[in-house]
């Protein structure tokens, strides 16, 4: 089974699973866990399984897990200048979405964004958003100040998971995406 779109069911028995966490999950990993989620259950029919049958779900959280273990932590870490490459491409994607990148990001190795006018922004002094991506780390959602809280985005470390990470950073600033500072209390 080699298919490039996978079946709906599968996708939103992977976004009910990603909804649970406080994370922030992009299209194209519901999408490489969807796929998963066909293939085991495919595999699944193929040994006599009914694909909703009773004791498949653990399927559905094995195909969501292995696909944001594949795009968290990198194994093994990636270079400093790999790093700063996704950010060169982050930095890029943030503009192209239309954003203002801020000249203050106390964050290392983070990019900062302004809020936008109307939208939610954070702490006393009223901040954007912060990206963080380290040599060891997934890509990271925190307020734009020195003390916040960190967010993980599941996303590809490509300069496409970059546009993936901006669209969702966007989305977030214009109050389509919940706010995670504000609505989660893990």
């Amino acid at each position: 089974m080699n298919a490039t779109t996978p079946s709906e069911a599968s996708v939103e028995k992977i976004r009910a699973v990603y909804d649970g966490h406080a994370a922030f999950y992009a299209p194209s990993v519901v999408t490489d866990a969807a796929l998963f989620l066909d293939a085991l259950l495919a595999t699944a029919a193929d040994h006599g399984h009914e694909a909703d049958a009773d004791g498949l779900g653990g399927l559905t959280m094995a195909a969501a897990d292995a696909a944001s273990r594949k795009h968290g932590l990198p194994r093994p870490e990636r270079t400093a200048p790999e790093a700063y490459a996704l950010h060169a491409a982050l930095r890029e994607a943030l503009v192209a979405e239309g954003l203002v990148l801020s000249s203050y990001c106390p964050i290392r190795m983070g990019v900062g964004v302004d809020p936008l006018p109307g939208g939610p922004s954070w702490g006393m002094d009223q901040v954007g958003l912060a990206v963080a991506l380290f040599v060891n780390s997934g890509w990271d959602l925190l307020a734009n100040t020195a003390r916040t809280r960190a967010f993980s985005i599941y996303a590809p470390a490509t300069p496409g998971g970059a546009a993936e990470v901006a669209g969702i950073v966007h989305g977030i600033l214009r109050g389509d995406l919940a706010d995670p500072f504000r609505t989660w209390n893990r």
